[in-house]
């Protein structure tokens, strides 16, 4: 007989399967992320046809037998419906999707990494800038899975002041002087360090500190926000060394 257990999960990707099932994969604080099967869901007469949409927050109750997961039933908690009505807040949430499903695993708490998708999703339901969102977002998870970048100060003489090149591959820093000092400007380019205005680099230090709650709690300007956008996108692509296309999609818009 199959184990029967309740958990709360986040819908982050739906396959369909033959006419009316689907296979979902789900982010839940205790197993982690999983892959469940869903019989008859994708029918209009399925009472869990709406707890188990792409994005959907739900009251789940499984069944599980060795490592296969089978929907009994779902209770839908939010939705995040609205934001399907903005095409770029949309194609956002996707490749939020899609980032989450690439960094979580089975079998291990989640809790962190599901409490930030959701306090992400409520965000993109406000006015916040989608650069500020979406820079938040993707430090935010490297941090979750270890991958925090080490800016506190240059990796060679320690300055703890002024501006740096961040080695998106490396996670670390080096002020100009160490930088171009221990390499030639063909290095220099061959290794893409990413320079960082001292505007950016406070915003960074922020959002690796801040608590949970307070991680969107900062406005900032345009320039800041472009750039930032562009150091947190790169480091994250480099650190985990591939590309989304949910991700050139919402670029694209």
């Amino acid at each position: 007989m199959p184990q029967t257990v309740k958990t709360n999960g986040l819908v982050i990707r739906e396959t369909a399967v033959g006419e009316s099932d689907k296979i979902l994969t789900i982010l839940t604080p205790e197993l982690g992320k999983i892959s469940v099967y869903c019989k008859g869901v994708r029918s209009i007469k399925s009472h869990r046809m709406a707890a188990t949409q792409l994005f959907c927050y739900d009251e789940l109750t499984i069944a599980v037998r060795g490592d296969k997961y089978t929907l009994g039933e779902a209770c839908l908690i939010e939705n995040f419906f609205d934001i399907r009505s903005d095409i770029c807040k949309f194609a956002l949430a996707q490749y939020f999707a899609d980032l989450l499903c690439e960094v979580s695993v089975e079998n291990e708490d989640q809790s962190e990494l599901l409490s930030l998708a959701l306090n992400t999703f409520h965000i993109l339901l406000s006015d916040k800038p989608l650069k500020l969102i979406k820079s938040v977002f993707e430090l935010r998870v490297l941090c979750l899975i270890g991958l925090t970048p080490d800016i506190s100060a240059c990796e060679s003489c320690g300055k703890t002041a002024g501006e740096y090149y961040l080695d998106p591959v490396g996670g670390t820093v080096k002020c100009r002087e160490c930088l171009f000092e221990s390499n030639s400007p063909d290095t220099y380019t061959s290794h893409a360090y990413i320079f960082i205005p001292s505007y950016v680099l406070r915003a960074m230090c922020y959002i690796i500190g801040a608590s949970k709650k307070r991680i969107f709690a900062f406005s900032a300007e345009d320039i800041l926000l472009d750039t930032l956008e562009g150091v947190c996108e790169k480091y994250t692509l480099s650190q985990l060394g591939r590309g989304f296309e949910s991700l050139n999609f919402y670029k694209s818009l």
